[in-house]
């Protein structure tokens, strides 16, 4: 009878005086915990229970109104035991942007567990004894001075209300970042050269005053510019580009390396002039061969500057590269064009047109390793028709937080256009990147994390949230970014730890924490978002197919394709893809056995297999007809875009306009072609408006001029303003194609679509017809594609 009172006096005291009277069904723990013994839940393991069914809650509203700052999960509802994990197929894990919007700023330093975590409003507070509980560790802490005032009534902006993110500022007296621009003067025309000056100038006048900025030309040989000091004549000091630019060779020759960086505020009038009077590398080049250009010694020279001059502070390296390295460390081809620059074959069969990738790949991943120690990233700006060894650079762009931003001249538009968009600055003057990142992960004790992919490095750091197996980049709870912007988003993959239902059960609610520092403008700032997930205690099928995200998986699943394609045959990881396919369709699907036709989707996962279809065509992983360089680029890109940016690169947008029916999304088709309407392609990096046959040709007759058919020219004009729109609201800005049907750029419309009609299964159709148009091409269309899947899903 006694302990049947007391569990009533509990059952009452939570549902009616948790918030007010938060002490009493502690105190009732506490009796509890003396009279039963160590069997019974101590205190915070009995608070947190209770607390877990308002967690639920919490979070259902926070998925129900979208936020932006939180991360978005495969699952929103996973298994609590690694038993009914092992068979969920998709990994648990969520595509999260640090820095990626705007949140709550408070202007001191974060109060922190012994376990690493900081207070959050998931934490449980006793106002009384003024102590608050982990919800990762479960530890009981006290309250330092400055939360005397602390009450229900009176709560600090990081535990009042859903405040789940929270960035505390530090303002610090620290030197401003060093911008290293380096130059490739290795130009064929005057025009380029031309278009150079005005890139580089054009860069140059949107960094902020105060930081400091460094000169490096380079071509033959590599030139550090003298920008201090009193002379009437340009100096530079000139290197020789054949060997690595290493920081004793630089302290040898450069006694004084203030000289060479400054403030640009004081000497922007310099730089200004040498950029003005940018002359080609005088080197001469023999006839049929390449010019001598030394891009490694030059990215050398800039990441031994920034040791020198900026140790532990937040800088860019930025090259403006035109052509391939031919000579120096991270040589890519001989000078003579006798000789073929790499490509995927080479790479693979090791064949003479190879025999630099390996070592230029250890000279990358040294330099790499010197650059992210010090918090320095390298971004490259390429401009050229040919390669110009991105590939052999990816990983130490990769691992340093940088970018690539490639056309096909200095002169374009849009590249003008994104480079704007990558110095974009704050409201306060201050660039919006953040310099120098580290991220933490902390979880719970029912989770840990198996790692991270994305443009970041692990940095080895344990603590108990490790988990035992790796995805990507694992074996720490600790990453680093040397630079981030507001489109930088990290893969983070979870593994349950329970190893028994029973033990599992316990709690109904995961906690994480994602605590992001990072330098922009003379402030350290650090980001704390703290999640929570839901457990499934017992196994439920029609919930956990409900739970699912498939665009969050798809995305998830390509970046670990991605990260296993730099160290696995390209064959491997297709198999690999295709059985996790197949593996969760014959899961989650409800089927007769050994009857394709009965299989049955539930909603939540009826786009995933067509995603998986148009991954497998991509560039992404069909390496055909891309060189090497195109192919690092677009992962690069891949690995950093948000879940909305990667499905729409993975499978593209396609819109389409006709005079009788409203504009409207259709199937990425072969079907959708059609001589009487107007498609708008969005690829991510082009956004192409392809006329049907029809209406180019009303369109090359001249209808759109003549006033009767005024119509007409408003209906051509629709999706060109659609498109604008479109590209005026990306980053990096993509190239607007406008093309008529059978044009030589229509193809990239074509290397989408699903050849749901191709020359291999409609012989008997004509080209052209209202079926959609015919593609000459040997894939597997969408259909074909989704009879094998059912097939095997089915028999398994």
């Amino acid at each position: 009878m006694l302990f049947i009172c007391i569990m009533c006096i509990i059952t009452v005291s939570i549902n009616l005086l948790f918030f007010k009277l938060f002490f009493f069904p502690v105190c009732v723990s506490v009796f509890l915990s003396v009279v039963w013994g160590e069997g019974y839940l101590s205190v915070i393991q009995f608070i947190f229970f209770i607390m877990d069914l308002n967690v639920v809650s919490m979070q259902q509203q926070q998925q129900q109104q979208g936020v932006e700052h939180l991360p978005r999960w495969s699952w929103n509802l996973y298994p609590a035991n690694r038993i009914d994990a092992a068979r969920m197929v998709v990994p648990l894990g969520c595509v999260y942007a640090p820095i990626g919007s705007s949140c709550k700023e408070v202007y001191y330093e974060p109060l922190r567990c012994v376990c690493g975590g900081i207070l959050n409003p998931y934490c449980v507070i006793d106002f009384r004894s003024r102590t608050w509980g982990c919800p990762f560790c479960e530890t009981k802490n006290n309250f330092p001075q400055q939360y005397v005032h602390i009450s229900d009534q009176n709560l600090p902006l990081e535990l009042a209300g859903w405040n789940d993110t929270v960035e505390y500022v530090s303002i610090v007296k620290r030197d401003p970042p060093v911008f290293v621009l380096v130059l490739d003067t290795c130009i064929d025309t005057e025009s380029e050269l031309e278009g150079l000056k005005e890139f580089a100038l054009d860069a140059l006048s949107k960094l902020p005053a105060e930081v400091r900025i460094c000169l490096i030309t380079y071509g033959t040989t590599v030139q550090i510019h003298e920008l201090s000091g009193v002379t009437d004549y340009p100096r530079s000091l000139v290197l020789r580009g054949s060997q690595e630019v290493t920081v004793e060779t630089l302290k040898k020759v450069m006694p004084e390396p203030k000289l060479f960086v400054n403030v640009l505020s004081n000497v922007k009038s310099v730089v200004t002039v040498i950029l003005e009077e940018l002359q080609q590398d005088v080197w001469p080049v023999p006839k049929s061969h390449r010019p001598l250009r030394c891009t490694g010694a030059a990215l050398s020279a800039a990441a031994s500057i920034l040791e020198i001059v900026s140790p532990n502070t937040g800088s860019c390296i930025i090259g403006f590269i035109s052509g391939i390295c031919t000579e120096g460390p991270g040589i890519v081809v001989e000078t003579t064009r006798e000789r073929f620059i790499r490509g995927h074959a080479d790479i693979r069969d090791s064949t003479a047109a190879a025999s630099f990738w390996e070592s230029s790949c250890t000279f990358y991943d040294s330099l790499m390793h010197r650059i992210v120690k010090q918090g320095h990233s390298l971004s490259c700006f390429t401009a050229s028709l040919d390669q110009t060894g991105i590939a052999e650079m990816k990983l130490c762009i990769q691992a340093s937080g940088g970018v690539v931003l490639n056309d096909e001249s200095w002169r374009k538009e849009p590249f003008r256009q994104s480079l704007h968009r990558f110095f974009e600055r704050r409201d306060d003057g201050t660039l919006k990147m953040g310099l120098n990142v580290t991220m933490d992960v902390i979880t719970s004790t029912t989770w840990k994390v198996m790692g991270v992919i994305g443009q970041c490095v692990g940095t080895g750091k344990k603590s108990s949230s490790v988990a035992e197996y790796e995805v990507g980049m694992g074996g720490t709870c600790q990453w680093t970014a040397c630079m981030m912007d507001c489109t930088t988003n990290f893969a983070i993959y979870f593994d349950t730890t329970a190893a028994h239902p029973s033990e599992a059960a316990k709690r109904s609610v995961r906690y994480a924490q994602f605590i992001t520092k990072y330098e922009i403008g003379n402030e350290v700032r650090t980001r704390v978002c703290t999640v929570t997930h839901q457990a499934q205690c017992t196994t439920s099928m029609p919930e956990l197919s409900a739970s699912f995200d498939q665009e969050t998986a798809a995305v998830l699943l390509a970046r670990e394709a991605l990260h296993k394609a730099d160290t696995t045959p390209l064959f491997d990881v297709l198999r690999w893809l295709d059985r996790t396919v197949v593996r969760l369709v014959s899961r989650f699907g409800d089927y007769v056995k050994d009857h394709p036709s009965t299989l049955k989707l539930p909603p939540q996962f009826v786009f995933f297999p067509a995603f998986m279809y148009h991954l497998r065509r991509s560039a992404y992983l069909q390496v055909f007809n891309c060189s090497p360089d195109e192919t690092a680029t677009l992962r690069l890109m891949l690995l950093k875009s948000s879940v909305q940016d990667s499905i729409i690169q993975i499978q593209p947008t396609l819109y389409s306009y006709r005079m009788d029916a409203p504009p409207q999304p259709v199937l990425l088709d072969s079907a959708a072609i059609q001589p009487d309407n107007i498609l708008l392609l969005d690829t991510f990096f082009e956004v192409l408006v392809h006329l049907g046959s029809t209406i180019a040709a009303w369109r090359r007759a001249g209808y759109a001029e003549l006033e009767e058919y005024a119509y007409f020219k408003e209906f051509l004009q629709v999706p060109v303003a659609d498109a604008e729109i479109l590209v005026a609201g990306r980053y990096p800005t993509p190239r607007f194609i406008y093309v008529c049907q059978d044009d030589p750029d229509a193809r990239i419309l074509y290397n989408r679509i699903n050849p749901s009609r191709s020359y291999g299964g409609e012989n008997d159709q004509k080209y052209g017809t209202n079926e959609g148009e015919l593609v000459y091409t040997d894939d597997a269309s969408l259909g074909v594609f989704m009879e094998h899947l059912k097939k095997l899903a089915v028999s398994q």
